[in-house]
Formats: structure tokens, sequence, C-alpha cells
């Protein structure tokens, strides 16, 4: 099993009560998502470490959406040092 790696993270899409799908930018420069695991699908091939979620296109949208108004990479990961 990886070693847990202590992140922070910018929810930038998805539901207030942390049950829903969401998707999230860390301070590394990476995103998150939060969905329905995905187990078996024609077509996915997952490495060792790896799983799969589905969330709905829109929450993706949302996504990008809020990050291309918040501007560039570096204004975001600014914002999550500052919480």
């Amino acid at each position: 099993m990886p070693e847990a790696v202590s992140m922070k993270l910018l929810k930038v899409s998805g539901c207030d009560d942390k049950t829903c799908p969401a998707v999230y930018v860390s301070d590394r420069g990476t995103a998150v998502v939060q969905g329905e695991h995905v187990l078996n699908a024609d077509g996915l091939e997952l490495g060792q470490g790896e799983t799969a979620v589905e969330l709905p296109a829109e929450t993706v949208l949302n996504a990008v959406s809020a990050l291309v108004e918040s501007g560039t990479s570096p204004e975001t990961v600014q914002r999550l040092r500052g919480l």
C-alpha cells in the first residue's frame, strides 16, 4: 500500500454535505475526485494502486469552470496554502 501523504484540498465542485460526487484541487497541483467506485467496466484498465470513480459530467464541467474563473494554477496553490 502506498505511503499516505498529507495534502491540502480545495473543493471546486460538488455539494456541501460531503456525501456526493466532488472535484478538489490539491496544493500539489493535482486533482482529487470523489465518487462511486467503478469496479468493472468495458475498456477500464487500472494500474496497480489505482481506482476508478464515477461522477456526473456536470460535476467535472463545474470544476473546470471554477478553475478557469479562479485564475492560474499558482493562484489556486496560494489559496490552498491559506487554508
